[in-house]
């Protein structure tokens, strides 16, 4: 999957350039503090007093928008009260609100900063010696000022506005909630890095030169270009191959082909492109290097949505395309035959896709029309389609209550077929209190067994089932027909996990970081295989191949990193990593502040 670095923006208000602040500011650093800077990194916001656009905000560099500076002057560190507070919001806890500037232009000096979900508001006015943090009175060090349009406050001045810990070190401005030991030798040896990195005065590459991987063949890389033409209005792709030491090459096809919506099966490229105001369906054979015509798309555009799948069951060609938009649109399913397109079967959101002997099963995700009873079975021979489990249940869709009290949900594609049963996560659609769970379901009929209670997700091996559990995020392991379920592992918290050829790989936190783990479900054996970059939290990614796992680390330490299975970890790049591709044999990826498309094994 191609993963895109995240850009934070920050929009100016007013000219202001204050939003809330607040920082202990320790010129004279006391080694007090109770977390080295390494172990707080993930944790805090940090930008450098030579502050170039960039930050980390807990343990991801990141790029944010707007002309701001921070200032010294009598000894006294300055800062933009609007990017401090910024910055705040994004420390170490949740829910911490958005801090927000009230000004008036007929009394420009006065300023009112406030955070509803924190119920803290600041009022302090432009020279003057005190302000007011829920109506009561705080003196300040020295008055805030306005300089070049933008109000800043003293540093110290600034974490008690905002109720944060913020330290002055050596030149970095650090931001969060934990006290920090601004002596600790992990701390001195980490902040060279981070200011390295903080100060870098690159550019991120104008979208017009992004280029973006599509796939890998041998040694020739692909990748598409996008041509903006009109002021924007229109755009055309190209589609580009580069051989290891040699240049690229653009490669012509005909007529306005699509290509980020391609799929890749075997040695071939499926892709759509329009001809004569026709749409059809091309292979680009990448052995033979040459595209061939494969199935006309009737009276669907590329404008009128997009193509969701390419895929083959039972040796069979099967094309998904997509009408209108994610709300109103739908998804209709094609069989490939003799050049033509045969429609199979339409659904508001096709999910899961399962086939044998003639008939397919699929899980529709109707999330503007009630979720329940969408599970189908068609059958090819006689196009009879009938449903399939109990009444009132949702299959392939995992339902959670959000931290703003909502409910929300979310596809899962997982839909096996397996000694005439299907299996997937489900629930009452009737009863909000319904917990996810996987269930065993006829195929035959409208009758369904619950095997296991509390399922985020689920992978058959064998004759088992193994499952995270929703609530404690363990790995757990059951029988096809269900029965009492056991711990796989550990009682380690999972953060993230993949499967490869039967066998896991997950990542768990250790404290100050997270570790990556191996589990081979056939010998029962689980090893620690290394602990990851600084920075990586539980939204930290992996990808697995055979030679091991790739991960992305956006800390002080940047790049990619390779993990083999013996637990060796590698850095394969030392720069910041925008997009990126699992291939075969490693991995493709683009740099945030260079052009091009690399590869590393």
């Amino acid at each position: 999957m191609k993963k895109k670095f995240i850009l934070l923006l920050l929009t100016a208000c007013l000219g202001l350039g204050t939003a809330g602040v607040h920082a202990a500011e320790a010129a004279d650093p006391v080694g007090n503090g109770s977390q080295s800077l390494e172990e707080a990194f993930s944790e805090l916001a940090i930008i450098p007093f030579d502050y170039q656009g960039k930050a980390y905000i807990q343990g991801r560099k990141t790029d944010v928008g707007g002309d701001y500076e921070v200032v010294q002057r009598n000894g006294r560190v300055l800062v933009p009260i609007r990017l401090m507070g910024y910055l705040a919001e994004h420390t170490t806890h949740a829910n911490q609100g958005y801090w927000d500037v009230v000004w008036n232009a007929k009394t420009p000096n006065d300023v009112l900063l406030q955070n509803l979900p924190l119920k803290r508001t600041v009022k302090f006015k432009v020279n003057s010696t005190t302000m007011l943090i829920n109506g009561k009175s705080v003196k300040l060090d020295v008055p805030p000022q306005k300089i070049g349009g933008r109000v800043m406050l003293p540093l110290r001045d600034a974490a008690t506005a905002l109720g944060k810990q913020i330290d002055w070190l050596d030149g970095l401005i650090l931001i969060g909630d934990a006290a920090l030991d601004l002596k600790h030798p992990q701390t001195l040896a980490t902040k060279d890095s981070i200011r390295t990195q903080l100060t870098d005065r690159r550019k991120r590459i104008d979208y017009e030169n992004v280029s973006t991987p599509l796939t890998q063949f041998g040694t020739d890389v692909y990748y598409l270009k996008t041509v903006y033409r009109n002021n924007g209005a229109s755009l055309d792709e190209q589609l580009f191959r580069q051989t290891e030491g040699n240049k690229a090459t653009r490669i012509q096809v005909p007529g306005k082909p699509v290509f980020h919506s391609g799929k890749r099966i075997g040695d071939v490229f499926y892709y759509v492109s329009t001809v004569n105001n026709q749409a059809y369906l091309y292979a680009y054979d990448l052995g033979k290097q040459q595209p061939q015509q494969i199935a006309a798309l009737g009276d669907w555009r590329p404008e009128d949505g997009w193509l969701t799948d390419v895929r083959k069951l039972d040796n069979d060609l099967f094309v998904n395309l997509h009408v209108g938009d994610l709300t109103m649109g739908r998804d209709t399913l094609y069989q490939v035959k003799n050049g033509t397109l045969q429609e199979i079967l339409s659904a508001k959101d096709l999910v899961g896709l399962a086939s044998d002997q003639g008939a397919l099963y699929y899980t529709d995700f109707r999330f503007m029309s009630g979720f329940a009873d969408n599970l189908n079975r068609l059958d090819l021979n006689t196009g009879e389609e009938s449903l399939l489990g109990e009444p009132g249940y949702a299959y392939g869709v995992v339902r959670s209550v959000e931290d703003n009290g909502g409910i929300g949900f979310k596809s899962d594609p997982t839909l096996p077929l397996k000694d005439g049963a299907l299996f997937a996560i489900g629930f009452n659609d009737s009863d909000s209190k319904d917990p996810n769970a996987l269930y065993r379901i006829d195929i035959t009929g409208r009758t369904h067994n619950k095997l296991a209670t509390d399922v985020s997700r689920f992978w058959l091996i064998g004759e088992g089932i193994y499952y995270l559990d929703d609530r404690s995020g363990r790995l757990m392991h059951t029988g096809l027909d269900g029965g009492e379920s056991a711990v796989a592992v550990s009682s380690r918290k999972i953060a993230q996990i993949r499967m490869y050829g039967n066998v896991f790989y997950y990542t768990t936190a250790n404290g100050k970081g997270m570790d990556l783990y191996r589990f081979d479900p056939a010998a029962g054996q689980e090893k620690k295989l290394a602990s990851l970059a600084a920075g990586a939290s539980s939204e930290t990614t992996f990808e697995i191949n055979k030679s091991g796992a790739y991960y992305v680390s956006y800390g002080y330490e940047p790049g990619i990193y390779h993990i083999a299975a013996d637990g060796k970890q590698r850095r394969l790049t030392k720069d910041d990593v925008d997009q990126t591709l699992l291939t075969d044999t490693g991995m493709l990826y683009t740099l945030v502040y260079k052009t091009g498309v690399y590869s590393v094994k």
